[in-house]
């Protein structure tokens, strides 16, 4: 196709794409509520613990506020839904300029992708989210002081609590993508197994920092609990790598084989 055929086919596949995203997010406000109540179980699980059985309050500082949380929610909501047919349209776009072995790749690379933003999406909500949010609702509390005692009491705005469940599960999404980027990196050959394997003691550390980027949440317990699995996605991300290499090797070694060349590479040092 001409270059003006070129933008006529994604202008038709982008469109595609944003009208079923608007459709989703129509019918997402009708469920928006049952978003909302799913999005804060964590939260309300963390509050009924911290602060000794009493009942959960959302608050909200101005009239707007519940709609554009609302709003929001019907976004995310209908952007999840939708966003297997966006990439769809997308990859009819791109899938005709590919070769054979680069739609096997980047087909595999899309799949591994969502299913470890997934993963590390669901992790963030079962795991990470209720002991953090119960580790910083706890510091409500009651001092006693005969006539002049007061209390700390939490005031959470619905848009906060959102906002924190979703920097949660976007943080620990982003996170389990390691070993699909270390995977892409050494199927380029920019990393090796051997080299990864080496940069293992000091990513423990690494871990740990990265931990307290991504998670919101300024407890150490959030952290830990993000650390140790970033390490050990990180060492499974070596495997993968070692796998790589290895079948890598193979294919050379049957080209050489083949040709009578030598074109196995050596060991780096």
């Amino acid at each position: 196709m001409s270059f003006v055929e070129h933008l006529s086919e994604l202008r038709l596949r982008l469109r595609n794409a944003a009208i079923v995203f608007l459709v989703a997010v129509g019918v997402s406000f009708y469920f928006v509520k049952n978003y909302f109540d799913l999005i804060t179980r964590p939260a309300r699980a963390a509050w009924v613990i911290a602060l000794a059985g009493q009942e959960p309050v959302f608050r909200f500082a101005s009239p707007t506020e519940p709609f554009w949380v609302y709003t929001k929610l019907a976004m995310y909501g209908a952007l999840l839904v939708s966003s297997p047919f966006i990439f769809w349209e997308l990859w009819r776009f791109v899938a005709p300029g590919l070769y054979r072995k680069e739609k096997r790749l980047a087909l595999a690379v899309t799949c591994a992708t969502a299913a470890c933003f997934i993963g590390g999406a669901l992790f963030g909500y079962a795991v990470l989210c209720k002991p953090a949010l119960t580790y910083m609702l706890s510091f409500a509390e009651t001092f006693p002081g005969g006539s002049l005692h007061f209390k700390i009491e939490p005031a959470v705005m619905m848009d906060e609590v959102v906002g924190f469940m979703m920097a949660m599960l976007l943080g620990t999404g982003i996170a389990f993508e390691l070993p699909v980027i270390l995977a892409v990196l050494g199927w380029l050959g920019l990393v090796t197994a051997r080299g990864l394997w080496r940069f293992n003691k000091y990513a423990l550390v690494l871990s740990t920092i990265v931990g307290g980027v991504l998670t919101p949440g300024p407890d150490v317990l959030s952290q830990v609990l993000m650390a140790g699995p970033l390490f050990g996605l990180f060492n499974v991300s070596i495997l993968i790598v070692w796998l790589i290499e290895r079948a890598s090797k193979k294919r050379l070694a049957a080209l050489a084989k083949a040709t009578g060349a030598d074109l196995v590479p050596s060991e780096p040092e």
